[in-house]
């Protein structure tokens, strides 16, 4: 039975990972109670990104900053949930969709590539916005697909931590791995030749969430990316392929998760 529970886990998270995004919003931050700022954002090559910035309240606010980097499925819509939980922590949180997702501009793509380096210069560009706008050390929060764009965005345009889930440390072994198990062939650009070279001058802070039943980015590429930095940190928890929030509940969902980050940027701003 185990075994067929471990099966089904990387199967459903093989089959979510392609480039599959969704025009409409499945939900709005404006429909809660904290302060939302819609805007857009122009990439150098004059793409329009769309992007909500939510602030949290007065009097929970810490002065943090965090830009969501979300994986390759849906918009940023789509985790509403978990960056009120944050923002409600006290962060400020900078979300964004990537060109040809949600209601930023359209930009053609094929599903059967596992990313695009423009992604990269969709978060390098919404970084310098947030970086020249809050005047403030900013961090990345990276999911899946999101960890390649934040590996090669820090090259361009550095930030002060990184919290990661599903970490990408080879993108040529993640298209092995659905080649094997699906029969499926996906490219990567050209820049993954360089992805080593990149991921090596990853020096910074980084928390690293990894599920047990991660068929597609393992614990093990979470574990040997921490030795990059002395300072950063895995956690491990019991799930698939980025459950973490929900693995991690307590009291209110994502509590653990988010006292993990607390911790963590506590300890990175000493």
């Amino acid at each position: 039975m185990k075994a067929l529970f471990i099966i089904f886990f990387t199967f459903f998270t093989l089959v979510c990972y392609s480039v599959d995004p969704d025009r409409k919003y499945v939900d709005h931050p404006m429909n809660s109670d904290i302060k939302v700022e819609a805007l857009e954002i122009i990439t150098p090559d004059g793409y329009a990104l769309k992007s909500w910035i939510c602030f949290p309240k007065q009097d929970l606010d810490q002065h943090r900053i965090l830009v969501l980097a979300y994986g390759d499925t849906g918009n940023m819509s789509y985790w509403i949930r978990q960056v009120l939980q944050m923002v409600n922590n006290g962060y400020t949180v900078v979300m964004f969709d990537y060109r040809g997702f949600g209601e930023s501009d359209d930009f053609e793509l094929d599903n059967t590539q596992l990313y695009y380096d423009e992604f990269t210069t969709d978060l390098v560009s919404v970084l310098k916005y947030t970086k020249e706008r809050f005047k403030q050390p900013v961090g990345v929060w990276a999911l899946s697909m999101g960890t390649i764009s934040a590996v090669l965005a820090y090259n361009i345009e550095n930030y002060q931590y990184l919290i990661a889930e599903g970490f990408v440390y080879d993108p040529n072994a993640v298209v092995k791995v659905i080649q094997e198990h699906l029969d499926k062939t996906y490219t990567v650009p050209v820049s993954a030749l360089s992805y080593e070279r990149s991921l090596s001058r990853l020096t910074l802070p980084v928390l690293y969430f990894t599920g047990d039943r991660d068929g597609l980015t393992s614990p093990k590429d979470s574990y040997r990316a921490k030795f990059l930095n002395a300072r950063s940190e895995v956690v491990l928890f019991k799930g698939g392929h980025l459950q973490g929030f929900q693995a991690l509940s307590l009291d209110y969902h994502g509590q653990r998760y988010v006292e993990y980050i607390n911790t963590f940027v506590d300890n990175v701003y000493k």
